[in-house]
């Protein structure tokens, strides 16, 4: 069985960060912890989907395996079906497992579609998890054999045909029928995929069985979702210190932790797991750190707490308050500055996404940040906002609004200078210390 890893997405959504496959967990990019869960399924040749934008990266990152090849779809507006119509131009096998790397599984996932797949008389198998709320996805109605009657995709909330969500977990056991389906579909909408699906099960009398799995999944949509999903990894992190990372002996460093190598931790500091504290990084005097992911070479300055925050590589703070936030690499935080996570009402943080004001479905939630960012001291954010990359933040500014890229944000003060009459003296001094010893 062969593999179509789709990773062609622009990960518009989680603007300003640029790229979802590579942002690292736990030290490795995204799409390395991708590839790694499936060849542990044995799942042995993979060709991955990549844009202009990211093959480059997306390539030298995945040199080190055997039987991954990188391939470029060059019409991006064709979504996921021209995502697969490019891996199909590599693959050779009629038995294709096509899977996205937007969405994490437990697993036993692979083992449990592929012993599916093998069911007598199916032409293939998807993935579907039951959901209470509604999900900005497609949706799957079966039959009473689980086989798979519609695919509907982002019927609206309330006209669900289902619980059932369409998981990008799929197995075609006849590939190139489907991809006949592909070629000849077209729609005015971004589900040309989905429409495809669905003609082949309509019209082609496809078999596709329904796999509902129990298991977890974090698909990576939001800005948010890499807060859950680096919770996810944190929680299954096995702890260790590594033998040159030097940690003061009035440190704290306490419950599930990964300290990476050259890590220097100095007095006074705690590290509260689950936590991870990259390579290089430092952790100084009296800082806190507490359920985050901190890089490489990150400082946390002095006094600085980070919590429940995603903090990519080179990200250098000083007596800051970083909370529930995503601080994408290479920004920097005057001293003072105050990440801002929770609304006075206390409801639940709305987040611009492609425009459109969006709930982000939890009461904490910070910043996103770009990569290049500058904050001047004592400057502040409002929950929710996002910096856009190679921003400038000048000092006292207190950022109430999103930020575009490449934009500098500066305090508009006028300063009233007048003469000062009054003056303290030594004495006056010295009597208003006696009152302070009474």
């Amino acid at each position: 069985m062969q593999v179509i890893l789709l990773a062609a997405g622009q990960s518009t959504r989680l603007d300003p960060i640029a790229d979802k496959n590579t942002l690292e967990f736990l030290g490795k990019p995204l799409i390395e912890h991708q590839i790694s869960a499936l060849k542990k399924a044995n799942m042995r040749d993979i060709v991955v989907v990549a844009n202009k934008f990211n093959i480059e990266k997306i390539t030298a990152i995945l040199k080190k395996y055997k039987n991954v090849v990188v391939v470029e779809q060059e019409k991006l507006e064709d979504g996921m079906a021209g995502g697969v119509l490019a891996g199909s131009k590599i693959v050779k096998h009629k038995n294709i497992l096509i899977m996205s790397t937007n969405d994490v599984f437990d697993q036993t996932l692979f083992d449990d579609i592929i012993r599916a797949s093998k069911t007598k008389g199916v032409d293939g198998v998807i993935a579907g998890k039951e959901m209470n709320e509604y999900f900005s996805g497609g949706y799957l109605k079966i039959d009473g054999n689980s086989l798979i009657t519609d695919i509907i995709e982002k019927p609206g909330e309330g006209k669900e045909p289902s619980k059932l969500v369409n998981l990008v977990c799929h197995i075609y056991n006849d590939f190139p029928k489907l991809i006949d389906y592909l070629k000849k579909t077209k729609s005015k909408k971004d589900d040309t995929y989905e429409v495809a699906l669905d003609n082949y099960i309509k019209k082609g009398k496809a078999k596709m069985l329904a796999l509902k799995y129990k298991g977890f999944w974090q698909p990576l949509k939001y800005p948010w979702d890499v807060i859950s999903l680096m919770n996810h990894f944190l929680a299954n992190q096995d702890p260790k210190i590594d033998k040159t990372a030097k940690i003061s002996k009035t440190a704290i460093v306490k419950d599930n932790v990964i300290i990476g190598p050259n890590v220097k931790i100095f007095d006074h500091a705690v590290v509260q797991g689950p936590a991870y504290i990259g390579e290089g990084s430092v952790i100084a005097n009296n800082a806190l750190v507490r359920s985050s992911m901190i890089g490489r070479n990150c400082v946390v300055g002095f006094a600085t707490e980070v919590a429940r925050s995603y903090l990519n590589h080179n990200v250098w703070s000083h007596t800051n308050y970083i909370g529930d936030s995503i601080i994408d690499d290479n920004v920097s935080f005057g001293a003072g500055t105050v990440i801002g996570n929770l609304r006075f009402d206390e409801e639940y943080v709305k987040v611009s996404i492609q425009g459109k004001r969006g709930c982000s479905g939890t009461n904490k939630f910070g910043a996103v940040i770009g990569h290049g960012v500058r904050f001047g001291i004592n400057s502040s954010t409002n929950p929710g906002v996002k910096i856009g990359q190679n921003v400038f933040v000048g000092a006292n500014v207190l950022v109430d609004k999103d930020i575009p890229n490449d934009k500098m944000v500066l305090l508009d003060q006028k300063l009233k200078v007048v003469t000062n009459k009054k003056a303290v003296s030594m004495a006056d001094r010295s009597e208003m210390k006696k009152k302070l010893k009474k």
